[in-house]
């Protein structure tokens, strides 16, 4: 009999889409300026919710967000935002909707091409950061670096953000891998994860 996977205790749930997330992507490093885009804007939606309800609507939000494609979003004018304000298949709450518009738009013009995915792993150093937490109530909601990235993402106009949702960020792009000490996933002490393609 094969033995039990642990995972963290968020994920110990009766969902396959949870359970996908957390073994195949979260934690996982992520790069391309439009997959973190994709990501830090699904944490903005998520800011207030569940991540669940986000995984779940994460496909309606690809769909009406033309993929997350930069270039796209940011020239997303009044009456497209009011068709996502119409559609019931996404999160729709207009200042997170306004703000992923004005974000695509900044990152548009401050980071071309690749520059925004070397921006986010800059404070890194490019490694991920590995964390050793007993189990979930210890990790933190979050630390001293998601505040100086928060800090210096507000400083350069990105809108809707606090520590804690870019501490989110940071976990769900491998920038530090908080999956507890006892999941299958705990990055100390353990061979690198070789990231699969990001389903994102």
């Amino acid at each position: 009999m094969a033995e039990p996977v642990y995972r963290c205790d968020w994920a110990q749930v009766d969902d396959p889409l949870m359970r996908s997330y957390h073994d195949h992507e979260w934690g996982r490093p992520l790069h391309g300026s439009q997959r973190l885009f994709a990501m830090l804007s699904l944490e903005i939606f998520q800011c207030g919710l569940s991540w669940q309800l986000v995984l779940h609507r994460r496909q309606a939000l690809f769909k009406d967000f033309d993929n997350f494609d930069i270039q796209a979003v940011a020239a997303f004018d009044a009456d497209r935002i009011n068709s996502l304000m119409a559609d019931p298949a996404i999160i729709r709450n207009r200042r997170k909707i306004e703000a992923t518009v004005a974000n695509a738009a900044l990152i548009a013009r401050r980071f071309p091409g690749e520059a925004f995915d070397r921006y986010c792993w800059s404070f890194t150093g490019g490694l991920t950061i590995n964390h050793d937490y007993p189990d979930d109530p210890s990790i933190p909601r979050y630390d001293h670096l998601s505040a100086i990235v928060c800090k210096d993402m507000r400083d350069l106009g990105l809108r809707f953000l606090g520590p804690v949702t870019v501490h989110s960020f940071l976990q769900a792009a491998g920038m530090i891998n908080d999956h507890q000490h006892d999941c299958f996933l705990n990055g100390c002490g353990r061979p690198p994860l070789d990231p699969p393609a990001p389903a994102i």
